[in-house]
């Protein structure tokens, strides 16, 4: 028989992702938006570069 461990904390939901959004500064969030505009574009050349060689 194992252990349980009990709680009477309600469970950690992550909020919504729009909240998630409005909680962030607007200098970082503008920071992350580009980051990840960047990363995309650059799969999306390594994909083309890829097909293009095949």
């Amino acid at each position: 028989m194992q252990p349980v461990q009990l709680s009477l904390l309600p469970e950690q939901v992550p909020p919504p992702q729009n909240q998630l959004i409005g909680q962030l500064p607007q200098p970082e969030l503008a920071e992350a938006v580009a980051q990840l505009a960047r990363l995309i574009a650059k799969m999306t050349a390594a994909r083309r570069t890829e097909a293009d060689g095949e």
